[in-house]
């Protein structure tokens, strides 16, 4: 769907309601009144138009923007400023040369003193290098692979062994015999049953814990047999290799800086994209959250206009806020 058949179909007022591109720069685009534009401005409804309506098609409007921004570029943007001395000579020229040379000299010792001098020269290096970082984020994985996720899970066994207790003993009581009024035979018999009772008591509680600790020691025996550990099944933890960026809701801008070489990239996307993590650590950065980061072992899903920070590395893919990112940058931003 082009431009004009959105503004065709749902009308200027709805358009600037959900783009809050106001009516009269709608106006402007639709009739191509580019002169009343700037280039920075025009290119950048453009992009809100992509997010917002993912069908639209501006890519013939942006090349017209393009060209008309080549064609009328100011006049002024080649004159090159002279000072006066250097055609007239003289002694001024050599002073304000000199005072010049000083001063960049003096702020140079300056930030120097103050260790504020080797950072200004790491962003000039990275600027320099801005895209040498470009074999660690390739890959050849495809999207399918880079989602996979293979997770087990187990949980130990316990094992619990009852001792046995012995049984009771019952206490035997003999009663005396009744009757006092029998003779010596009798007394003599008395004496020969007690003394048989107790001989075959003592032999009851022998043989009853004998027969304790035997059936004690065969229930430890097949206790032994039985608890014979089991295959116990490990949880496998699959290392992040891969990440993949998948845009929601239209083009989406990002970044990756690596902690390491603090070199960084930049995209503009409006399509999954899958990147190789490796070992290195990287911070992740977005212009809004309509975005989620699928991994071998995690999905993170955010759906805010909001800019989002994460720290990513082999492991782990952490949402932090922008104070720790700024922190783990050396203290700047993007």
């Amino acid at each position: 769907m082009l431009f004009n058949e959105l503004i065709e179909q749902k009308g200027l007022e709805s358009v600037f309601s959900k783009t809050n591109i106001s009516s009269e720069n709608l106006n402007r685009l639709l009739n191509e009144e580019f002169d009343k534009l700037n280039r920075v401005k025009a290119l950048g409804f453009l992009l809100i138009l992509e997010r917002e309506y993912p069908d639209i098609d501006v890519n013939e409007l942006r090349q017209r923007i393009k060209l008309y921004y080549e064609d009328h570029a100011p006049a002024d943007d080649k004159v090159v400023m002279i000072p006066a001395s250097s055609t007239t000579g003289g002694n001024d020229f050599s002073f304000f040369k000199i005072f010049i040379i000083a001063t960049i000299l003096g702020g140079g010792y300056y930030l120097y003193t103050k260790g504020e001098l080797k950072p200004i020269i790491n962003q000039v290096e990275d600027k320099k290098n801005f895209f040498d970082d470009n074999k660690a984020l390739d890959t050849n994985a495809t999207e399918a692979e880079a989602k996979k996720v293979i997770v087990g899970k187990t949980e130990p066994e316990s094992v619990s062994i009852n001792t046995p207790v012995a049984p009771k003993m019952e206490t035997v009581k003999l009663n005396e015999d009744e009757s006092h009024n029998k003779g010596k035979n009798d007394s003599t018999k008395k004496r020969n049953t007690e003394k048989s009772t107790a001989t075959d008591s003592d032999k009851s509680v022998e043989s009853v814990v004998k027969e304790v600790s035997e059936d004690f020691l065969k229930h430890e025996a097949n206790k032994k047999i039985e608890e014979t550990p089991k295959n116990k099944e490990t949880i496998t933890v699959t290392p992040i290799k891969t990440i993949t960026i998948n845009p929601t809701r239209g083009m989406l801008w990002y970044g990756f800086i690596n902690l390491k070489t603090k070199k960084r990239r930049e995209f503009m996307k409006k399509v999954s994209t899958p990147f190789t993590i490796g070992d290195g650590k990287w911070l992740l950065v977005t212009g809004h959250g309509y975005v989620d980061i699928v991994s071998d072992s995690k999905t993170v899903e955010n759906a805010d206009n909001k800019k989002h920070y994460f720290l990513i590395d082999s492991t782990d893919i952490k949402e932090i806020d922008k104070k720790e990112f700024r922190r783990l940058n050396g203290h700047r931003g993007w």
